[in-house]
């Protein structure tokens, strides 16, 4: 009807890519290639992650899922906006444990509704218990 072709195989051929493409599968640990590379590997959980922000009058709980968790921290998809570099509370659940883990943390990174979270001032308890998770996790890929 409107005369367009499909001419990518040809394109292809002429035009050999300048860029490798890499896919990495989303069960798996993230891995990144950029010069800021993490100090722990990622794995994806999918749960409910509540956040509260501190040192406010009146705190409020927002709920989002979480995307993936790592010793060092753990990301998750909320539909706010929270500055970097914010105090926060976060509780969420692990398979290893029947309570929830509630730790502090700071907001790392955002990206649209993405936001990463860093663990702050764990005791050893709760250090034990991430790294349980991440462990465990790490075996069901």
């Amino acid at each position: 009807m409107f005369g367009f072709r499909n001419n990518s195989e040809k394109f292809q051929a002429d035009h050999p890519p300048r860029v490798k493409i890499s896919l990495i599968p989303m069960n798996g640990a993230e891995h990144h290639t950029s010069p800021e590379k993490r100090r722990y590997p990622r794995y994806e959980i999918d749960t409910e992650l509540h956040v509260t922000i501190l040192g406010l009058e009146q705190p409020s709980t927002m709920r989002g899922r979480s995307l993936n968790i790592g010793e060092a921290g753990i990301a998750g998809v909320f539909v706010t906006v929270w500055g970097i570099g914010v105090p926060v509370h976060l509780e969420f659940t692990v398979p290893v444990m029947s309570s929830p883990v509630r730790v502090r943390g700071i907001v790392r990174s955002q990206s649209g509704y993405r936001y990463g979270f860093e663990f702050v001032d764990l005791n050893p308890a709760q250090r034990e218990v991430i790294s349980k998770t991440c462990r465990t996790l790490a075996l069901l890929e």
